[in-house]
């Protein structure tokens, strides 16, 4: 999958499928993938995506974070954000870098750089 200038990520495990739902905690040290819905929190050392088909309202701390679907919640990563057409963030935002693509939205609060 190319993200960011066409750059090419390692491939994603997907943990919540479409028409699946689960809540918790998570813990991640490899590239995950959330296309169902999720709420709780999320801790990731690597890329976190959030799919088209997900509905997310969690905590996430994450090294990077590319938001395909939709989140709600409050969102700490050190790398970038990026929100690609359809992708809709919502909440408080800390991060390296955030780009919102067009066809994108992030509403609410937001330090990025």
């Amino acid at each position: 999958m190319a993200t960011r200038q066409g750059q090419e990520d390692p491939p994603l495990r997907t943990i919540v499928s479409p028409g699946n739902a689960i809540s918790g905690k998570l813990s991640f040290a490899l590239p995950v993938k959330i296309d169902g819905r999720f709420s709780g929190e999320v801790s990731s050392s690597e890329l976190l995506v959030l799919g088209p088909h997900a509905k997310v309202k969690a905590k996430i701390i994450a090294r990077e974070l590319q938001v395909q679907g939709n989140l709600v919640g409050e969102v700490h990563v050190s790398g970038w954000v990026e929100v690609l057409p359809g992708g809709h963030l919502q909440g408080e935002l800390e991060a390296g870098r955030l780009e919102v693509h067009p066809g994108g939205v992030f509403e609410g609060r937001g330090m990025a750089g």
